[in-house]
């Protein structure tokens, strides 16, 4: 049993124990020796405004007792609820999921905490007014005092456990907003390197425009020859604002600036994993690449020249 089940339970117990004070002991109220009608009524009057104090504070008492035994179970709830936020915050090993998971309990925890502070709050209240009835009629003797009492001290412990309670739903909250900045910081990280990876390269162009952007070289030949029989090749160099960027997961199809020309493959990818039908490295109109992965896997760099 939780010492906020027992803290209820005290409460209960001190309403069980109240009795009514010495003022209404007996069934004498002062009527018997009232000698006129004008004094009997002022005792009538008396009796029945003592009373309805006396019903007015039993229906506090009822409520107080209510309010404390939910209390303190909200209280018990909301050390369960932290209990699993705890958990799923230290929990790296799903941290998408125990993000958002310790994000909800300490949602429902601060509904519940708020549901406790108004009972605690209504339970002041009515204690204030039940001191104030008794202190007002000169009803408070040594036993309404002592269970009054013991009303706030409970209302006091439940209080200063749910203050606890407020402060760690803040620091558990710091941690899971530092949490979700890591994992933003995470997710941005990784869609940059997928997108890094995904990127492929091409340059498209005449010989002359790509050996002038240092793209493409020529290698070979004898110096007898004067330079004939060289042959294309990529620069050793390449640098990628030089090219145009494309997806290599989406743009499967790449087309040719002039339909008219033919253009040679120069890089080492392979026109086996494209839809063309010429065994030479020539394409033209456009190329269709119908394997990705092992299209690009020698290259990243795509380099046509117009023929």
């Amino acid at each position: 049993m939780s010492k906020y089940t027992l803290l209820a339970g005290a409460l209960v117990l001190a309403a069980a124990c109240n009795e009514p004070p010495p003022q209404y002991a007996g069934a004498d109220t002062g009527l018997a020796v009232a000698r006129t009608k004008s004094a009997k009524d002022s005792l009538i009057i008396l009796k029945d405004s003592l009373l309805a104090v006396k019903d007015r504070q039993l229906q506090l008492q009822s409520q107080l007792i209510g309010d404390a035994a939910t209390s303190a179970r909200l209280v018990s709830e909301i050390n369960a609820d932290l209990s699993r936020a705890r958990i799923e915050v230290k929990d790296d090993r799903r941290p998408e999921s125990g993000i958002q998971n310790a994000s909800d309990e300490l949602r429902v925890v601060q509904q519940k905490v708020q549901v406790v502070l108004e009972r605690l709050n209504a339970s002041d209240a009515r204690i204030r007014r039940m001191r104030a009835d008794s202190v007002s009629r000169s009803m408070l003797n040594a036993q309404q005092a002592e269970q009054i009492a013991e009303y706030e001290q409970s209302i006091t412990q439940l209080r200063a456990t749910v203050e606890q309670q407020v402060k760690e739903i803040a620091f558990l909250g710091l941690q899971v907003d530092s949490l979700g900045r890591e994992n933003v910081a995470l997710t941005a990280r990784n869609v940059a390197m997928a997108a890094h990876e995904d990127s492929v390269f091409i340059a498209i162009g005449t010989e002359k425009e790509l050996t002038e952007k240092g793209i493409i070289r020529r290698e070979g030949g004898t110096l007898l020859a004067f330079g004939r029989g060289k042959t294309i090749v990529p620069a050793r160099a390449l640098d990628p604002t030089d090219f145009v960027v494309l997806s290599k997961s989406q743009d499967r199809t790449i087309q040719l600036p002039r339909p008219d020309k033919e253009y040679r493959l120069v890089s080492r990818q392979n026109l086996e994993f494209t839809d063309s039908q010429v065994k030479e490295p020539m394409v033209k109109g456009q190329l269709n690449v119908t394997d990705p992965e092992r299209f690009w896997a020698p290259s990243k760099y795509l380099i046509l020249v117009q023929r």
